[in-house]
């Protein structure tokens, strides 16, 4: 049995996954998971479940769908793997051992991943964590505003695993790799500026510097024409050492496999990142995560792909 939230919200059996029913069960479900094995009341459910004033009914309607939801664990046995849909007064408690949960799975990898010495380990613990995720989290779910919080926070968490991921492929030398891995994420979030900043770098030090170059540019338009903001000082760093010819390019003509130790892609390789979303060239903009700061005026002048 496992539990899942990063993608589709469901329950997996080895008989195929429970049918859950309405938006509104399958966004209880949430609710619990995201505080596996602690109270949630009534109230905070509620909130879950219902955007504007609830209904009157809405207690009994929460109390229908823990209902059904509690049958649905029993007949799939989960008692046998320690999961038990409880009530405690006015509140319920969802208790699920943590090797069951991905969310919990994904963020025990991570920190595996943080006590890792070898750059090597650490691509393999992120690339197994990022496998995890099978679509954007809590898909399914009802849009209210605490899941939605909820999967921001979790979609954040994953774009950190990915930058991560990236600057590990750098440590190895293997810049075509963190290039991208980082491309993929950048296309969907275009405006996100330390994934920019990060792929500036991987495409410079392969060998790419007037791709480095457009990519700063196209989001310094992006910035200006959707926020009117600025880059800020991570990118315009970045953009500075690209101009400066800072740590030069680096690009081994067989380049050693992270994982394997045997010949890696060529720096033309566009190996996606593990969970990452498949989206068009256009994909729609995210939030910028950038400062906003003022990019200095010598980081801005001249260079090969200047508009």
């Amino acid at each position: 049995m496992e539990f899942r939230l990063l993608g589709t919200v469901c329950v997996d059996t080895l008989t195929g996954p429970l049918p859950l029913g309405p938006a509104k069960r399958r966004s209880l479900l949430a609710a619990l998971l995201l505080h596996a094995n602690t109270p949630v009341s009534m109230g905070r459910l509620t909130d879950c479940l219902w955007d504007d004033e609830p209904p009157l009914h809405a207690r009994t309607v929460i109390q229908g769908h823990v209902s059904r939801l509690r049958a649905l664990l029993v007949d799939a046995d989960a008692e046998a793997y320690g999961v038990e849909l409880a009530t405690l007064g006015d509140a319920y408690m969802l208790r699920v051992p943590e090797t069951l949960l991905d969310s919990q799975r994904f963020e025990e990898l991570l920190m595996l991943a943080r006590e890792q010495r070898s750059p090597a380990d650490t691509v393999l613990m992120l690339k197994e964590a990022l496998s995890l995720w099978q679509g954007p989290a809590l898909t399914g779910t009802y849009a209210s505003a605490p899941l939605q919080a909820a999967a921001h926070a979790l979609e954040e968490s994953r774009l950190s695993t990915v930058e991560q991921l990236a600057r590990a492929y750098g440590e190895l030398g293997e810049h075509h790799r963190a290039a991208a891995v980082l491309r993929a994420e950048s296309v969907a979030h275009p405006m996100r500026e330390s994934l920019a900043a990060g792929l500036m770098t991987a495409l410079y030090r392969s060998g790419r510097q007037s791709e480095a170059l457009d990519c700063f540019h196209r989001t310094r338009r992006l910035l200006a024409d959707e926020l009117g903001i600025d880059p800020g000082r991570e990118l315009a760093d970045a953009y500075a050492r690209v101009l400066r010819g800072e740590g030069g390019a680096v690009r081994p003509a067989e380049p050693a496999d992270a994982v394997t130790g045997g010949p890696g892609p060529s720096a033309a390789d566009t190996e996606p990142a593990p969970g990452a979303p498949d989206v068009p060239a256009d994909g729609p903009g995210a939030t910028a995560s950038g400062s906003g700061a003022p990019v200095p005026g010598a980081a801005l002048q001249g260079g090969a792909g200047a508009p």
